[in-house]
């Protein structure tokens, strides 16, 4: 008969932290889908979800090599889930990008033709600041449209106006998504890793070190990645960048996954998680003292 400690350690903690890291990885999941809704990425936070698809690449890959399905059940899913994520905040960030741009290119035409347009004050004030209220100011500019034009009636201002708007929609510029570049890097890693470590014919005991030290570092990044925005958060008193909800969903995690690491002895389970649970407190703390 089991020890009631083996029993906790190595079946009830890693049944929980299955439960949990499924829970946490799905977290973003519902203000993501808001972000999508409004077209925009806003405060949200991608770099987590970069180093959430290496780290759960190199727990799957470990999880083979220790043979412990608990480990696999809580990582494949994560992974799958982090390649959405991850076409979502690219598609976004592109959104973003191309919004900013078209305000741009809208305010530059309106500065290089005021010859042409007689725009009231307030319409001018809030396309400058980039439109904070953009209903509002939309419903002011379609009451105020018949303004805009000194000569209405005049074809060659209409014709020149139809031509400004055409190369505003159809100018090519450059739509970089930064963070497609950090996915790609952290994928083409683990599949050099896993090939070279494949044709090198290791044994599964020479893969093991290899593996876990390389998921070691990536679980520390993936658990750290939000410590980058503290500095923001504690400069600007806004902690919208901070998803509380994954940090504490991260420190149960990590706990869990602690417990069963000393479980089986595993101290490449051990050492990531209890960092973990030692870094992840310390955001939502930060958060928790600047409420957005």
């Amino acid at each position: 008969m089991l020890a009631p400690s083996v029993i906790v350690l190595e079946y009830i903690c890693p049944l929980l932290g299955c439960i949990v890291a499924n829970i946490m990885f799905a977290a973003p999941l519902q203000s993501v889908r808001h972000a999508i809704s409004v077209g925009t990425l806003g405060s949200l936070n991608p770099t987590p979800w970069a180093f959430m698809t290496g780290n759960c690449i190199g727990w799957v890959t470990y999880s083979y090599l220790i043979n412990n399905l608990f480990l696999l059940l809580a990582n494949a899913p994560g992974l799958i889930l982090s390649v959405w994520l991850n076409m979502a905040a690219a598609k976004l960030q592109y959104s973003d990008r191309i919004s900013h741009n078209m305000r741009s290119s809208f305010v530059q035409l309106l500065d290089d033709n005021r010859k042409s347009f007689r725009i009231p004050h307030g319409v001018e004030q809030r396309l400058a600041l980039g439109g904070d209220d953009d209903e509002a100011a939309e419903n002011q500019q379609s009451n105020q449209r018949p303004a805009l034009l000194t000569n209405t009636n005049d074809p060659h201002t209409f014709t020149h106006l139809r031509k400004m708007a055409l190369d505003i929609t159809i100018q090519k510029t450059s739509i970089p998504a930064p963070h497609e570049k950090v996915v790609v890097c952290i994928v083409a890693f683990y599949v050099t890793l896993i090939s070279i470590l494949y044709f090198l014919q290791l044994t599964i005991e020479q893969w093991k070190p290899i593996v876990g030290f390389i998921v070691n570092i990536n679980l520390l990044f993936f658990y750290g990645a939000p410590l980058s925005t503290i500095y923001t958060v504690i400069t600007t008193r806004d902690s919208s960048s901070i998803h509380r909800p994954t940090m504490v969903l991260n420190t149960a995690n990590a706990v869990f996954w602690t417990a069963f690491g000393f479980g089986v002895l595993d101290w490449f389970i051990i050492v990531p998680n209890g960092l973990g649970a030692i870094l992840d407190p310390n955001p939502v703390s930060v958060s928790m003292l600047h409420r957005a």
